[in-house]
């Protein structure tokens, strides 16, 4: 007995889809996407240190600016590292965020470290200021107000500080009045980056990652299901092949 030609097509597209599935298992789409989940997450963690490290600079009270600008050098090399990563990710074939986002995350941490480094190196200059009015203020203590230090304090601390209302002593009113208006353009920096902008950005892309992610942690648990059946399937057209054949 002369066997049908679609037994035989059976056997080859039965071959075909076995070796499709065992090629779409191998495919590391899982383990990319939770590189991508675990860098956003490490970046986050990043940021949180950098703002709190940002307030000791706010405030003057033990800052190492190289430790400071080392946080915020590892933030710029993320967002660009980032961006790079995801143009190979595309080409790679991987599903990718949309290039918007991506743009708007990078383009968000880069201004944010502009600003820090900004705020860093100006709120570091007039905490030096400040420190000089202190002593200024102590060569002179019989003349000194209790509500003009309290103001200082207030403005250390970052809030913005009105200069009206103010009775100053000759000797450091010009040096008040310009370090309280000093205070309010940081006060005003300080709002350009401490926000939710970057981390709304970042939450994105990680809610987009962690999706892709469970779809293929899905698909990768149905693969083996689906090759058991096709084998069991393939070895019984083997069989019926190979008993067809003799007869």
């Amino acid at each position: 007995m002369k066997i049908q030609t679609p037994w035989i097509w059976l056997v080859v597209v039965l071959t075909i889809c076995l070796t499709a599935l065992f090629y779409v298992s191998q495919k590391p789409q899982v383990a990319v996407y939770s590189q991508y989940v675990k860098s956003l997450c490490d970046y986050q963690f990043a940021d949180a240190s950098l703002m709190r490290s940002m307030e000791r600079v706010r405030s003057g009270y033990e800052v190492d600016s190289a430790v400071v600008l080392a946080q915020m050098m590892t933030l710029r090399e993320v967002a660009l590292s980032f961006d790079a990563g995801i143009q190979k990710l595309e080409q790679a074939g991987f599903s990718a965020p949309p290039a918007s986002s991506v743009s708007h995350f990078k383009s968000s941490v880069l201004a944010k470290v502009s600003c820090s480094q900004r705020y860093l190196s100006e709120r570091s200059a007039w905490i030096n200021e400040l420190e000089n009015v202190y002593r200024l203020m102590e060569m002179n203590a019989s003349e000194m107000d209790l509500s003009l230090l309290r103001k200082l304090d207030s403005a250390r601390a970052g809030y913005d500080v009105l200069t009206e209302g103010l009775v100053l002593p000759e000797s450091i009113n010009k040096r008040v009045v310009s370090l309280l208006e000093k205070n309010r353009d940081l006060h005003n920096a300080w709002n350009q980056f401490d926000n939710e902008k970057t981390l709304s950005a970042s939450d994105e892309l990680l809610h987009f990652f962690q999706m892709e992610n469970v779809k293929e942690i899905s698909l990768s648990a149905k693969v083996p299901l689906a090759f058991y059946f096709l084998s069991l399937v393939l070895l019984l057209a083997t069989f019926f092949f190979i008993f067809k054949s003799k007869q």
